[in-house]
């Protein structure tokens, strides 16, 4: 596949009117409305279809001080967001983002994700330890070790913590570089709550077996980079200037970006997608992708197919 241009987000919203009208519709016309939940497989608890990925300005904060991503957050709460995949740890200090929540005071309110990025058990156990303080979780919804980072060590820190009561859900995260087949026999043998992989109508490599897997295993699935196309975004080059086609109404999609979305959703075996941005708007046409009406399965071959045909 060619290395396609990129465009930003904000230039595509400006070539759509659709997404123009979308994104600027009053909360309060949702009233009438919820997000679509999915159960965490074998509890009872339910979370809403779309979340809030963790863009860069979440790791440290900017001359723009904090309105942004806490714009960003509330806009998320407003429309029926929950979930939020919360920065790793690659720099030296916990991430601002922790801070913004507990200041908004929805840290309780939210169901946030960590990851294990560090090598060794006992800075598996430290970090760990400084997530959960850094966002006040205690227990930490869920952790993950990122890209099978150091799983010899990693994992039975996950586990040992599951076991504790510090951690309520323990899985793995972005395996792009992990075979299917080596990451099917971590599932099966490990049997993890949670798995976060790249999926969407072109990183669909998880597709034939990882997901049915998933769904017969009773693992969640939350998804991330769904609009990713070579490079992260660039789905967004592929789609400017084109009109959505006619028949994306019968499944309540108004917007490329909730083209995306709907189409990941529908697939039954996925609990949740979360998407990045930096913009409050973004987050609103976002989360629309999770109401109404999804696409059954003919339609979502119809939907790859007509994508596919514009790259």
């Amino acid at each position: 596949m060619s290395r396609l241009p990129p465009i930003s987000r904000r230039s595509f919203l400006a070539q759509s009117t659709a997404l123009t009208a979308a994104s600027t519709l009053p909360l309060g016309a949702l009233a009438q409305e919820t997000m679509i939940t999915r159960a965490i497989p074998g509890t009872n608890e339910y979370l809403p279809v779309i979340g809030m990925g963790a863009p860069d300005f979440f790791y440290e904060a900017t001359e723009e001080g904090s309105e942004i991503p806490k714009s960003l957050i509330q806009t998320m709460y407003d429309m029926g967001g929950r979930l939020v995949d919360t920065p790793a740890f690659f720099r030296p200090d916990p991430p601002v983002l922790a801070g913004y929540m507990q200041e908004m005071g929805l840290h309780d309110e939210l169901f946030m994700i960590g990851k294990i990025t560090v090598d060794g058990k006992e800075a598996a156990r430290q970090h760990l330890e400084r997530t959960s303080a850094s966002l006040d979780k205690r227990p930490m919804d869920v952790m993950l070790v990122h890209n099978f980072r150091d799983m010899e060590n990693s994992w039975p820190v996950l586990k040992e913590a599951k076991a504790e009561g510090k951690v309520r859900y323990i899985g793995v995260s972005r395996t792009n570089d992990v075979s299917n087949e080596e990451l099917e026999l971590f599932m099966r043998t490990e049997n993890p709550d949670f798995l976060m992989p790249g999926y969407n109508m072109v990183q669909n490599q998880h597709e034939e077996r990882i997901l049915p897997l998933a769904q017969d295993m009773g693992t969640a699935v939350v998804v991330v980079e769904p609009f990713r196309v070579v490079d992260d975004g660039a789905y967004f080059s592929v789609t400017a200037g084109i009109d959505l086609p006619e028949w994306a109404a019968e499944f309540d999609c108004a917007t490329w970006a909730q083209y995306a979305l709907k189409y990941i959703v529908s697939n039954p075996a996925i609990t949740c997608v979360v998407t990045e941005t930096s913009k409050a708007s973004h987050v609103a046409d976002n989360m629309r992708g999770g109401y109404g009406r999804l696409p059954d399965e003919a339609m979502r071959r119809r939907m790859s197919e007509h994508f596919l045909s514009l790259v």
